[in-house]
């Protein structure tokens, strides 16, 4: 990299090394395709595009919540990736500030970079309201603003995510196909106050509405994280419950390990997100089910979109990626989970038509502190 890297941190967050594999995957093939890439979404509502401008450029990563391994893996991605031989030439410094749930805290540090003069803001957001008037100061400052995972309403903003709604949806209908269309379900959900989190929730409910003989037992409040799911499904499962399948957005190890730890021999049929954990004992025929993953990536994505922008490339405003999915009918050791990585570790990690094109063993050896 030309410039230096900068990266701050408002918690810490201590990372492990692992000794881990090469992901045996042949992208050899599969090029960069921005046409494919930034495919518009079904609701967006119309393209985007600035003046070219004249690199290396400054990019800036607000990050809200950092308290899971998905965020800390997405900071470790977009590390990674900012080194690559093919855009390190493109940026000339990274700034990465993780502020919290506290809004003000991140509109505040966003209203910095923008004091800094830096080319592109590549936003994840502690709520999806709250943020216009911060991204519109930094439009007409120039500044490009893309806005990925928990994404804001700011009409100035490009946004890059997968459907999150359908995210919910896809794994209950699969759950509720595996529970016959009875029993009790019990949702681990996410951050409470994030558009993920609430999007995939309305997914899932209008699924499990439509039969009357589903009901949802318990909605605890997981955070994706794999400790906290762990916690608050091990303190569920302690009062004795008839549980004939598990939703969970996200920390679905800790979900697992709390079943074992209460000496569930069949655990019930989950759907779950893509974590290396889950995978693995969905592979290893613990449970069935189903594993979509919403990648670390996407902030790689983000910054891809971001460049091509200030390159002067125009881009649909609302971008949607693919769902990564799989399904215990069809997983495979080596593509969909790997021995060796640590169970936290978010194995959708290759898009190769965006250009990313990472391994685990660069993304680990990013410290985050």
């Amino acid at each position: 990299m030309k410039g230096r890297m900068l990266v701050l941190l408002l918690i810490g967050v201590v990372v492990s090394l692992f000794t881990v594999p090469v992901i045996a995957q042949d992208t050899s093939e599969v090029e960069y395709d921005p046409e494919a890439c930034f495919a518009p979404a079904p609701n967006n509502d119309g393209t985007v595009q600035y003046d070219a401008k004249e690199g290396p450029f400054t990019l800036a990563i607000s990050n809200s919540f950092i308290g899971n391994a998905w965020r800390t893996q997405m900071i470790q991605m977009a590390q990674a990736f900012s080194e690559t031989e093919a855009v390190a030439p493109m940026i000339d410094e990274l700034i990465i500030v993780s502020t919290g749930q506290d809004v003000e805290a991140q509109i505040a540090a966003m209203d910095n970079m923008i004091a800094l003069g830096v080319d592109a803001i590549i936003l994840n957001a502690a709520t999806p309201t709250g943020f216009d008037a911060v991204v519109r100061r930094a439009a007409d400052a120039g500044i490009v603003v893309v806005s990925f995972d928990n994404i804001v309403t700011a009409p100035e903003a490009v946004l890059v995510n997968e459907d999150q709604v359908e995210f919910g949806a896809a794994m209950a209908r699969d759950l509720v196909e595996r529970m016959g269309g009875e029993g009790n379900v019990v949702m681990v959900n996410g951050v409470p106050g994030t558009s993920v989190d609430s999007d995939r929730n309305t997914g899932a409910k209008s699924v499990f509405e439509e039969y009357p003989d589903i009901t949802v037992l318990a909605e605890l409040e997981g955070r994706w994280d794999s400790g906290t799911s762990q916690t608050v499904m091990a303190d569920f499962l302690a009062t004795q419950p008839q549980v004939d399948g598990v939703w969970v957005q996200g920390g679905g190890p800790g979900v697992i390990q709390a079943f074992r730890d209460a000496g569930y021999e069949d655990l019930p049929p989950m759907a779950g997100e893509a974590e290396n954990g889950f995978r693995m004992a969905m592979g290893n025929g613990e449970f069935e089910g189903i594993s979509i993953g919403q990648t670390p990536g996407m902030v790689a994505v983000s910054m891809q979109a971001a460049l091509e922008l200030l390159q002067g490339r125009e881009l649909p405003r609302i971008i949607s990626m693919p769902l990564p999915t799989v399904t215990s009918d069809e997983i495979e050791e080596g593509v969909h989970y790997f021995e060796g990585l640590p169970d936290d570790f978010f194995t959708p990690i290759k898009i190769p038509v965006c250009g990313v094109d990472l391994d685990p063993e660069a993304i680990l050896a990013v410290e985050v502190q």
